[in-house]
């Protein structure tokens, strides 16, 4: 698995919800969130970025903050608990390439922390997930790709 050193990540025009909430509240608000930009007519442009701030257990399963980050076309009136941010930028960040199911994405997680570790590097930010490959039947699971962004401190101590 290789990782590459010193990437960027940059979004512009990007609608942003945060939030803590179960994966089935999160695919809810992510339709929600799509119907609302078909109904003022925005598209997404690029890949969307997601990233996880945190996992505790819940009453009715594992609770997670979390971040979706959506580049649009064009601004809009914003669904409730939704920011704009007109530029989103992490830049000096590593990257690892994610090819296959999402259920295996952990692994290549895995590889990202070791890199980290072993170059003793300081991680600045969570992991942001960009899909660049979304599969469009559960045939193409395992075709899936999704790079994984962490910023790192450029400082030497």
């Amino acid at each position: 698995m290789q990782i590459q050193t010193g990437q960027t990540l940059e979004l512009h025009n990007v609608l942003s919800y945060r939030a803590k909430m179960t994966q089935q509240e999160f695919a809810a608000k992510a339709q929600e969130i799509d119907a609302r930009l078909r109904e003022q007519g925005a598209q997404r442009v690029g890949s969307s970025a997601t990233a996880t701030f945190s996992v505790e257990p819940g009453a009715h399963g594992p609770v997670m903050d979390v971040e979706i980050l959506i580049p649009l076309n064009k601004e809009i009136t914003l669904p409730e608990g939704c920011v704009w941010k007109p530029h989103f930028l992490l830049t000096n960040a590593l990257v690892v390439r994610h090819v296959g199911s999402p259920a295996t994405m952990q692994e290549s997680a895995n590889a990202l922390n070791v890199y980290i570790s072993e170059h003793q590097l300081t991680p600045i930010t969570v992991g942001y997930n960009v899909t660049v490959k979304e599969p469009k039947t559960p045939l193409e699971l395992d075709e899936m790709i999704v790079d994984i962004y962490v910023g790192v401190s450029p400082n030497i101590l």
